[in-house]
């Protein structure tokens, strides 16, 4: 039974979704369930708890993201790390990872509260990177540095209009060597993100699965392609050019910039993130919504 809420928020959008807050500050109230804001949320919940991120999640028996996709990609690290599962209420543009619409939201917190819904399981990647290959941020992760992802994560060229090489290797076996922009390492979910936009192929977040797709790769003959989940992934990654630099970013969260040269390994996570579901997720339903909304 989920008693106790931590409530989360696009942090550039907090005031605009006061009306919804406070709403949802109200419904749980009646229900007997307590809700913890985040910094972010406080903002425009002032007389309600808040707490830290460390302790909002100590103190949680799930967190309700109130935002869009990038929302909940920003909150999915932080709840897998702490084993809580996420009920994503929509208030962004598409809404593909969201469970409930502000409208529905009586009924999703009565579902809470009675223990009537059930989870499903997302898989997600884990990275790592040696502290010595990044340049910035200062008091970025020491060795080695550790990202998690439910999308994807990403190593590209910098600011510096010229290719990258990157070596992909599974354990002792190489892939492929690709001259281009850079590397998409995707989970199934992460299918229908920017793995999609380079013609990677739509999968099925029931699959276990990890997506490899280069960026604008120089050579025609370039694939993306798709290795089991027990796959060790390993992405020699070196900037040619006196002066370059790349990118690395995990689910579309603030970069790290590497040096000219750098070694990732990407592999099936650990942890897993916890979607709240009040009924089967429609994945092939919205997929279709969001497909034709781009091709309008």
């Amino acid at each position: 039974m989920i008693t106790t809420l931590g409530l989360l928020v696009n942090p550039h959008r907090a005031l605009d979704l006061e009306p919804a807050l406070r709403r949802i500050a109200k419904l749980c109230a009646e229900r007997g369930m307590r809700v913890i804001a985040s910094a972010d949320a406080r903002a425009a919940v002032p007389w309600i708890d808040s707490a830290p991120m460390d302790g909002l999640l100590s103190q949680s028996d799930a967190l309700m993201v109130v935002g869009g996709d990038g929302t909940i990609l920003h909150a999915a690290s932080h709840a897998a790390r702490a084993g809580l599962p996420i009920l994503g209420v929509h208030a962004g543009h598409k809404g593909f990872l969201s469970e409930t619409a502000p409208g529905s939201l009586e009924s999703a917190l009565d579902s809470l509260r009675a223990g009537d819904y059930h989870i499903e399981d997302r898989m997600m990647l884990a990275a790592s990177l040696d502290a010595a290959d990044m340049i910035e941020p200062p008091g970025a992760p020491c060795p080695p540095c550790y990202l998690l992802a439910l999308n994807d994560v990403v190593l590209t060229r910098g600011s510096y209009g010229r290719m990258i090489r990157v070596t992909a290797a599974m354990g002792s076996v190489e892939i492929g060597g690709y001259s281009g922009d850079g590397m998409i390492v995707s989970s199934p979910t992460g299918s229908t993100g920017y793995s999609l936009s380079t013609g990677g192929p739509i999968v099925s977040p029931a699959l276990a699965c990890i997506l490899l797709s280069p960026i604008c790769p120089h050579s025609p003959q370039s694939r993306q392609i798709v290795l089991p989940d027990s796959a060790v992934l390993t992405l020699d990654a070196k900037c040619p050019t006196e002066g370059g630099g790349m990118l690395l970013t995990a689910d579309g969260r603030a970069p790290l910039t590497l040096g000219r040269s750098a070694r990732l390994t990407v592999r099936r996570a650990e942890e897993r993130l916890r979607f709240i579901r009040m009924r089967p997720f429609p994945f092939f339903e919205r997929m279709r919504a969001a497909l034709s909304q781009w091709n309008a």
